[in-house]
């Protein structure tokens, strides 16, 4: 997918103006992560979205690689806290909640990071580990942990990680048309 049309899929997600949008940290990382991975670091706009994830990391508590593959339409409500491994790979019209963190193991069978499929929710607070692949329309509830695969149109709950058929996430991810 190009660049703007990237952008423009996380724009619906914070708001139906551009003002609107452009006053959210999230959409404002995620549009400086965007021109970082697309321009490169030695092109005057990829140094410069370079020093500004730089500052924005720092500022608001985000640890995510612009490398990281991250689908249009990611929506970050509240920020602080959020880790996504470099290797991590996320699809479109996705949330991420607070103190998210996906990451990656390095030895054992689980070795590697996770795919998440598209319209998954991920709520505050839940961590994400190893070589798993989270289906489409998933909503992973506050506080889990999760190191297995999880189907497509379900929930997962608790600590360990429980998967509960026919709860998703389509109720609580807003898109705008």
């Amino acid at each position: 997918m190009d660049l703007k049309k990237l952008i423009q899929q996380d724009r619906k997600r914070y708001g139906k103006t551009f003002f609107k949008a452009i006053v959210n940290p999230g959409f404002r990382f995620l549009v400086w992560m965007r021109l970082a991975a697309h321009f490169g670091k030695f092109h005057p706009v990829g140094l410069l979205s370079r020093i500004s994830i730089k500052l924005m990391k720092v500022r608001f508590g985000l640890q995510i690689p612009h490398i990281a593959k991250i689908g249009g339409g990611l929506f970050m409500g509240h920020y602080g806290g959020i880790v996504i491994s470099s290797e991590a790979a996320i699809g479109e019209n996705c949330n991420i909640a607070q103190g998210v963190t996906i990451g990656r193991i390095n030895k054992g069978p689980k070795k590697g990071a996770p795919k998440i499929g598209n319209r998954v929710w991920v709520g505050p607070n839940a961590v994400l580990v190893g070589n798993i692949t989270i289906g489409d329309n998933v909503l992973i509830a506050p506080l889990c942990f999760v190191n297995m695969d999880v189907p497509t149109n379900c929930m997962v709950i608790g600590n360990p990680a429980k998967i509960i058929e026919g709860k998703t996430s389509e109720d609580y991810i807003n898109i705008y048309k």
